[in-house]
């Protein structure tokens, strides 16, 4: 049989759709082989020069397209050409007619479809974004000094030189109250006016005596020295006192007023809020943020990682803090637009110690005149209550009647003043007091977009094929899952066509 097939030389991809256009110039009329196949003919023509590797025929029904696989001389000026059917571009237009489901192709399914196939490298790219507090945190700090006044108990907050002023004002107040009591000078007397003293005459009326130097100082319970014990707590915390003031006020120790200059301010009960934005600094856009390291660091509160793969369309982080001069402690909220994603907390402050070294009470140097009179004359006493000046005959009933009364009474009022504080925490106070936030990235060997024209980008839809073609001269890289073509072919035509379009093949 007797057919004419056009040969010629033809570049192209095995697993392509490419047809030839002017390239199969070389006409020429052969015969088949004897029981050859028509997907995997041997055609034998006359002529020893023959250098092509395509070939087309036209049975009258539709064009074949031929790979030529070996090309064979014979006698007589023959030659033998083995061919085999090329499926894809012989059914093109069925083919790209067909509706498949595209796995990967020159079409991307979107930024934030992952390319699994692309390895992630072990090496890593870290960046850094950061966020002050500038209205919350002050690396100086203040003192937060909590004391029971007259009309309850106040926290304010001082500086070093407030704290300096209280304790020189409270052991000037008990270094002169002493001596004031013993003379019985009214310690409130204007030194311009000065009052009539009071006369103590422990030998005749102890009881008397006893209730006048009460009545100055109330010294049965050691009044003067309840100052000290009024300080209920003084730490330091990182915070601008600004922030957390409700006004200026004077400190009382009990009742005793501090007169610190300049007032120092009183502080809110209420916990201070605010919030603030850091940027989250990606490396990379799109799905390769899956494979990012997210880490935020909080002042006080330290370092967590967040997970990076439910923040890759997240582009800043909203921070909302919560903190209490009062205790010295900061919470923070972090949120992810409206999505709250993670709560932390720390404790910032630091124990201030704060204490009197305080001479003994008047009831307690008087307690000592009771317990040995004459040991008592160089004490500095009045001389109206000196055992010098008493009859000795009294002495001793007089002094046992006023010990009688002090102990009772002294033992129902007496308080005993402490140190407040002591060493403590605050140490991350030290460390950095910005937000920070970090990315630590890893890359893939190559950009995904390079993928594009040798194994087609993820597409995963199901799409007709003719959409996916570029132009006429240019196609790209497909790949289905599950393809089944519908042609006018035979079985094993159509199982190559199948196992081209799962295996991936390029549409030109």
């Amino acid at each position: 049989m007797s057919v004419t097939v056009n040969f010629g030389s033809f570049a192209k991809r095995r697993n392509s759709t490419k047809q030839p256009t002017n390239e199969l110039s070389d006409s020429r009329t052969v015969v088949f082989k004897e029981s050859t196949s028509v997907d995997s003919p041997t055609f034998i023509l006359s002529g020893n020069a023959f250098d092509h590797n395509y070939a087309s025929w036209n049975d009258g029904t539709m064009t074949r397209y031929y790979f030529i696989v070996d090309i064979r001389s014979k006698h007589n000026n023959l030659i033998e050409v083995d061919c085999v059917l090329d499926v894809l571009a012989t059914y093109k237009t069925e083919i790209l007619n067909s509706t498949q489901y595209v796995c990967y192709s020159s079409k991307s399914g979107g930024t934030w479809l992952p390319d699994t196939r692309i390895p992630v490298l072990k090496s890593t790219t870290t960046s850094r974004e950061t966020a002050s507090l500038t209205s919350l945190f002050n690396p100086n700090g203040f003192y937060v000094l909590t004391a029971t006044g007259k009309d309850g108990c106040h926290s304010y907050a001082c500086d070093a030189s407030h704290l300096s002023q209280l304790l020189d004002h409270i052991n000037d107040w008990s270094d002169d109250l002493i001596n004031d009591i013993l003379a019985g000078h009214y310690p409130w007397t204007d030194p311009n006016n000065p009052r009539t003293a009071v006369v103590y005459d422990f030998a005749n009326d102890p009881s008397g005596s006893l209730a006048k130097m009460n009545m100055l100082t109330g010294f049965c319970g050691n009044a003067y020295s309840q100052a000290p014990s009024c300080i209920r707590s003084c730490i330091w915390v990182p915070f601008f006192a600004s922030s957390f003031a409700s006004g200026g006020a004077q400190v009382f120790l009990g009742s005793f007023d501090c007169q610190l200059s300049p007032q120092p301010f009183k502080l809110k009960g209420e916990a201070v809020t605010g919030s603030t934005t850091v940027k989250i600094p990606w490396v990379h856009t799109g799905w390769r943020r899956m494979y990012d390291d997210v880490y935020l660091y909080l002042p006080l509160a330290g370092m967590t990682r967040l997970s990076g793969d439910s923040l890759t369309n997240v582009s800043s982080l909203t921070i909302k803090y919560s903190a209490t001069a009062t205790d010295g402690v900061v919470a923070y909220e972090v949120k992810a637009d409206k999505n709250i994603i993670a709560t932390l907390g720390g404790q910032c402050s630091a124990n201030y110690p704060i204490g009197i070294n305080q001479q003994a009470s008047a009831g307690e140097i008087i307690q000592s005149i009771v317990a040995g009179g004459e040991k008592m004359v160089n004490a500095a006493i009045n001389s109206s209550i000196s055992p010098i000046s008493m009859a000795a005959s009294a002495a001793g009933v007089a002094l046992e009647g006023v010990a009688a009364v002090y102990d009772t009474a002294n033992v129902a009022n007496s308080t005993h003043a402490s140190t407040i504080g002591g060493v403590g925490g605050g140490a991350g106070s030290g460390l950095d007091l910005d937000i920070q936030c970090y990315v630590v990235s890893h890359d893939t060997v190559i950009d995904p977009v390079d993928m594009k024209d040798t194994m087609g980008v993820p597409t995963m839809a199901p799409i007709q094929l003719s959409t996916l073609t570029q132009s006429p001269l240019t196609g790209g890289y497909c790949q289905c899952a599950n393809a089944h073509v519908e042609a006018a072919a035979m079985a094993a035509e159509l199982d190559a066509i199948d196992s081209y379009l799962n295996n991936g093949f390029f549409i030109e």
